[in-house]
């Protein structure tokens, strides 16, 4: 079952890579006022239709879900109203939609966090600014990873709770060192030493 996480989580990156990687993010945009940010999967899943191709049907079940869902939002808790949006998607979208949905929902929270960690890790010296574009590549897009398996299996603790440490110990060198208080792993347990990122 691990295996098919991996799987899974390592193509909704490649997704990731080759539809999203050139668009650009206003990082001063806020939760309240972009809908990129919003925590409502529904909310998501309007805002990327185009991107997840939904149809007009699918558009108007998720609109009128998208009512019922804030009107929820006054009697139940924040966890209780996720779970509704996930259940109602589940039905209304196919599961490539569904999957594609959280590499989309998770893209710019990703990028802003992978900038704010190459900016401590610089102050850190774990990186310096010679290093190059594509080891920042690949450290907010490990940071994505976890972001959209969080999603992805929320329903599962257990199964979420293994993948997020299998892909901790793929994390790039300056990035695991970061999480781990400086700690170095051993080269042959990381698949993406730094041998290999020039």
């Amino acid at each position: 079952m691990q295996r098919i996480g991996t799987c899974l989580l390592s193509a909704l990156l490649a997704i990731c890579v080759s539809q999203l990687s050139g668009q650009a993010q206003d990082n001063k945009k806020s939760r309240t006022t972009d809908p990129a940010l919003s925590e409502s999967y529904l909310i998501q899943a309007e805002y990327y239709r185009t991107d997840l191709k939904l149809t007009a049907r699918q558009m108007d079940s998720v609109r009128y879900h998208t009512k019922k869902a804030s009107s929820m939002k006054k009697k139940m808790t924040a966890d209780q109203v996720s779970l509704y949006e996930r259940q109602i998607l589940k039905r209304v979208l196919s599961e490539s939609q569904y999957e594609d949905l959280f590499v989309y929902k998770n893209l710019t929270e990703a990028k802003l966090l992978g900038a704010k960690a190459w900016n401590e890790m610089l102050s850190l010296e774990y990186v310096s600014k010679a290093d190059s574009a594509r080891l920042f590549t690949q450290v907010w897009l490990h940071i994505h990873s976890g972001m959209v398996a969080r999603d992805y299996y929320v329903e599962n603790p257990e199964l979420l709770e293994r993948y997020l440490k299998e892909i901790d110990m793929r994390a790039p060198p300056c990035l695991y060192r970061y999480y781990h208080n400086g700690e170095r792993k051993p080269p042959a347990n990381n698949y993406y030493r730094s041998d290999f990122l020039y």
